[in-house]
């Protein structure tokens, strides 16, 4: 019996720094992925509306207009002003505004794309037309001193809300 009892203990000791090493490498891998210590740097597009330019008289329920198009030289009004400060390209896919109860749809008249902070398309505009048709069922002509709000939905359905006054 003598002759077996130091290979328990080995055995034992053996077990313990075994469960012991299970146990670290398990933490560091849940570890790595809750905070994101392996995750891979992607380049992701952070987009806001950082202006609108907005007034009454350019918003009408019998105007013609319900497109925008996409410059990156400050328009004449109406327009909204987006900015990228991310790494990653981003593209809209059409704007919506509500007022007076109604929600009016607006699309681009071409490719709306803002590129990456530092290019030349990283602060872009969305040059409504002077005359925008208001185009919801009920619509009504845009009241200056009035309240708005609308939404810049992206190509991957990201929103990006804004409001204003006429």
């Amino acid at each position: 019996m003598t002759s077996h009892e130091p290979s328990k203990a080995v055995a034992t000791i053996i077990a313990t720094v075994l469960i012991i090493a299970v146990v670290l490498i398990a933490s560091v891998a849940i570890g790595g992925f809750v905070f994101g210590i392996f995750s891979q740097a992607q380049d992701s597009a952070i987009v806001a509306v950082t202006a609108t330019s907005f007034l009454a008289a350019d918003f009408k329920a019998a105007a013609g207009q319900t497109t925008f198009s996409c410059v990156t030289t400050g328009p004449v009004v109406p327009f909204l002003t987006v900015t990228n400060t991310g790494s990653g390209s981003a593209a809209i896919a059409s704007v919506s505004i509500t007022w007076a109860g109604t929600n009016n749809a607006f699309s681009s008249s071409g490719t709306c794309s803002i590129g990456a902070s530092g290019t030349s398309s990283a602060t872009s505009y969305l040059d409504f037309a002077v005359a925008s048709h208001l185009s919801a069922t009920g619509a009504k002509d845009a009241v200056s001193g009035q309240s708005y709000a609308g939404a810049i939905i992206l190509m991957n359905g990201a929103q990006l809300l804004f409001s204003g006054v006429w």
